[in-house]
């Protein structure tokens, strides 16, 4: 970012461009505070990917972070008429719930657990490096409920041959032995692997339960399976998405406690804004600009070895690392980490040297020097 300025002529460079503004954000609150379901999704669809996120590098647990994901938007809907835009953002009111959701969920002397999933991302970021692009595309799509734009056949495949690969370089790190099940495989051994990311079709999964119930070869194949799914929850990208099924589960939810029909979208209406450089390193998709309290909610991403500019707060600073390293003077943080800085306050050394993503609610009136 150039300097000096403010952080807000940085990021509203171009006025060209249209900008998603707080007060739609606000609108709808209110209009969930009124019993709309509607408005509910509308935030969910606008909200769910950085909570998920959050969820997932705490708890290092994809079913916990999904279930957690749904708290939170039922405290959305609960909380509603509570909300106050002069204390935060409505994405920040949100973020804030995710991360007490988070915390809360963990045990007494989660330290350990912390620490031990900490090595386990930079494991399993080191192992990615033998996947072919096409393979760990379809391991995360298939695991975080993407779409793929191919073949099912062609993507079991893919994560048969990518689950493996990353099997085999997790297990040498920890001097195991290929397990029998690479040499001599079950026909089945494709499904078996879709199985253990929770990828398979509704309709397809009893079918290989009962077949995996009856052969030793699949058993065997789905436990040493294990370790390399519960290292997913690590997999390296700025926004995980939950299961296409949370938004329908959300609805019941909702519907179970009004006593109505569950209610849906007939399609989604956001459109997520772009990325943006907006300079050398440093890229941001502003989600939401609050032009009267001076204030912006966005995801900020820094590539390798890339600084943010020295900065003086001029409000309230909150940030939610999702993904990658991020140093503030001399602090490191890790995924799931939260910084919170006070106005007046400011940062002189910020920089990341594996990269990196966040949420980032703050002030536009931010000075950079």
């Amino acid at each position: 970012m150039r300097s000096p300025g403010t952080l807000g002529e940085v990021l509203y460079a171009d006025k060209s461009k249209a900008r998603e503004p707080e007060q739609a954000w606000v609108r709808l609150v209110r209009s969930v505070a009124a019993g709309d379901q509607l408005a509910l999704h509308a935030l969910y669809e606008r909200a769910h990917g950085p909570v998920f996120t959050s969820i997932v590098r705490i708890t290092a647990n994809r079913e916990i972070a999904e279930d957690l994901t749904l708290e939170v938007f039922r405290d959305v809907w609960r909380r509603a008429s509570g909300y106050d835009p002069a204390q935060s953002t409505v994405l920040g009111w949100i973020m804030s719930r995710a991360r007490y959701r988070a915390m809360d969920s963990l045990p007494a002397g989660a330290a350990a657990d912390v620490l031990e999933s900490r090595e386990q991302t930079r494991a399993l970021s080191a192992a990615l490096a033998v996947l072919r692009p096409e393979e760990s595309h379809a391991i995360e799509a298939a695991f975080f409920a993407a779409r793929l734009d191919q073949p099912l056949g062609i993507t079991k495949t893919l994560i048969r041959s990518g689950l493996h690969k990353l099997r085999q370089v997790l297990a040498a790190g920890n001097g195991d032995a290929t397990p029998a099940s690479d040499r001599y495989p079950c026909g089945q051994s494709e499904l078996t692997c879709a199985y253990a990311l929770l990828a398979m079709p509704p309709g397809q999964t009893s079918a290989i339960e009962e077949h995996i119930s009856s052969c030793p070869q699949c058993q065997r194949e789905l436990e040493s399976l294990r370790p390399v799914v519960d290292a997913m929850a690590s997999w390296p990208a700025d926004v995980l998405r939950p299961s296409a099924s949370l938004k329908e589960r959300l609805a019941r939810r909702i519907a179970r406690e009004t006593g109505r029909q569950p209610v849906l979208p007939a399609a989604p209406e956001w459109s997520e804004p772009d990325w943006e450089e907006v300079a050398p390193g440093i890229s941001c998709k502003l989600l939401a600009t609050d032009a009267e309290n001076h204030r912006v909610s966005m995801l900020v991403r820094l590539a390798p070895d890339a600084s943010y500019p020295p900065h003086t707060h001029a409000g309230v600073e909150e940030l939610y690392l999702l993904n990658g390293e991020l140093w503030i003077e001399e602090r490191k943080l890790l995924p799931g980490d939260y910084n919170l800085g006070q106005p007046g306050t400011g940062d002189e050394r910020v920089w990341s040297e594996t990269g990196c993503a966040c949420v980032l609610v703050t002030s536009t009136r931010d000075i950079l020097r």
